[in-house]
């Protein structure tokens, strides 16, 4: 089989598996597959100095604003705060298909050069001429900052991390359009489990009156569990991968470097390296999945709260009178008590929401054994590619030893 390695790497990056790829390979153009991140990297301090700057202001003027318009401000904020999650990541993938297209050698590494440059000295510079960081912050202690960061950078790069981070990323933005699956499928029978906490005066009262230090290190508590859980599934789970098959002649592996026919080789052994590799790619699937969840739950319950609690019945449920309700620093149109009620349930949500995906079998068909027949596409691609190169290396040694006839 004729294969195109280059092409067969680019596949296995782009979906998170960096280590089938052959180690004589992992290394290869690194300079380029480190522009999109710096490309995320540069996008990400932008807007998020932007966003910081809008939210650094006395707290009479925020009053002010929130007193005028409270409503308009709070979702130009938000608006703000999701082209800070969602822009970077749409301009790394821009990025990565010009590098794919530009066909000059010369072009593209203009394009690398430049974005270097911008990373490590314009954008520090401009920062500060256009007043988003002040000049009091040294503007050496900015250049070294950013080129560390360039080497970080590329040391995830050469690890094979920074491809992995990148396909979560990807997911994260694909699950967008799956919320109205897990709005029609995993919603509606999660409510009736939570719905009557929503209700409790208790649960108001508890989580009111916790700092907000202390209600994300309840956050953080419920999240380790969840993680640790999900770690032990998928740990039993990669244990199975050897029998992770496609069907006979499925077209699975049409429209990919892999697709011309040939018959998918034997099972060989899943290293080390690669079962972790599979074992991250399906956590961060499956993390991706629960967080965009956990958000659908979040909104779920402040817009509920708004429409059916008013400002009087708040007070009584949280047992005080609540304050204005921020949430990572941006402020909201409603009171903390719902924002902390609803974050609290939101998070206990996503943790009945990935137990669920192991557990029960309606969720584990729509939610998780997607995400497996995923895998069985990557584990079918990496047993040609191996073959690939075993043929490879036959060859050269064939190769070789004609050489050395006399």
């Amino acid at each position: 089989m004729d294969l195109d390695r280059r092409a067969a790497d680019a596949w296995f990056r782009r979906r998170g598996l960096p280590m089938v790829i052959h180690r004589r390979r992992r290394g290869a153009g690194m300079l380029r597959r480190s522009t999109p991140g710096l490309v995320f990297l540069c996008l990400l301090d932008l807007l998020l100095s932007g966003l910081l700057r809008l939210l650094d202001v006395p707290q009479d003027v925020l009053d002010a604003r929130m007193r005028d318009n409270g409503l308009a401000y709070a979702l130009g904020t938000l608006t703000l705060t999701l082209a800070v999650i969602v822009v970077p990541i749409v301009g790394g993938r821009l990025m990565a298909k010009l590098l794919r297209v530009l066909h000059r050698t010369r072009v593209r590494l203009a394009v690398m050069a430049a974005t270097y440059v911008f990373w490590v000295v314009v954008l520090p510079v401009g920062e500060r001429l256009t007043g988003l960081v002040p000049w009091e912050d040294p503007l050496w202690r900015a250049v070294l900052t950013n080129l560390a960061a360039v080497v970080v950078l590329t040391l995830l790069v050469r690890t094979g991390i920074g491809s992995i981070l990148s396909w979560a990323a990807q997911s994260a933005v694909a699950q967008v359009r799956a919320i109205g699956t897990l709005a029609s499928r995993a919603l509606p029978l999660l409510l009736l489990v939570v719905m009557f906490s929503f209700f409790t005066a208790e649960l108001w009262q508890a989580v009111e009156r916790l700092s907000p230090g202390r209600l994300w290190l309840v956050v953080g508590f419920l999240t380790v569990i969840g993680a640790l859980f999900m770690a032990s599934m998928l740990s039993d789970e990669v244990k199975e991968a050897k029998s992770w098959t496609l069907a006979p002649g499925t077209s699975a592996l049409r429209g990919t470097p892999f697709q011309d026919g040939t018959p998918v080789p034997e099972r060989r052994a899943l290293s080390r390296s690669e079962r972790s590799n599979i074992a991250l790619v399906l956590f961060f699937a499956q993390a991706v999945q629960i967080v965009a969840f956990g958000v659908l739950v979040f909104a779920f319950f402040i817009v509920f709260g708004v429409l059916i609690l008013r400002p009087e019945v708040v007070t009584e449920f949280a047992g005080r009178q609540s304050a204005p309700g921020t949430l990572l620093g941006v402020p909201l149109p409603v009171s903390s008590a719902l924002v902390n009620v609803s974050l609290f349930l939101a998070v206990f949500s996503g943790l009945y929401f990935a137990a669920s995906t192991a557990t029960d079998a309606r969720y584990r068909r729509s939610f998780f054994e997607p995400l497996l027949e995923d895998v069985k596409i990557s584990l079918a691609a990496r047993d040609i590619y191996l073959a690939h190169w075993a043929d490879v290396r036959r060859a050269e040694v064939v190769t070789l030893e004609a050489e050395d006839i006399p």
